[in-house]
């Protein structure tokens, strides 16, 4: 999908409300994601996983949906 990379935020902003799958991507100290190369977006959970089980190498999913406090995915 683009060959450059955007933070974490970036994409937030360009992709509210969608599901990321990322690639060459940087973490910090804490293992939270700060930055990578967006390959897929989708709103649809199952599509990314379906291009993920399709692609050899490391990959990230993120979701960019805001969740209430004290909630998480399960993946």
């Amino acid at each position: 999908m683009t060959k450059e990379r955007l933070t974490i935020e970036e994409m937030e902003q360009k992709y509210p409300n969608e599901w990321l799958l990322i690639v060459d991507y940087e973490l910090s100290e804490n293992t939270e994601l700060l930055s990578g190369r967006l390959i897929a977006h989708s709103i649809s959970r199952k599509e990314i996983r379906d291009i993920s089980m399709n692609y050899t190498g490391r990959v990230a999913v993120h979701s960019t949906r805001k969740t209430p406090e004290g909630v998480g995915y399960l993946l």
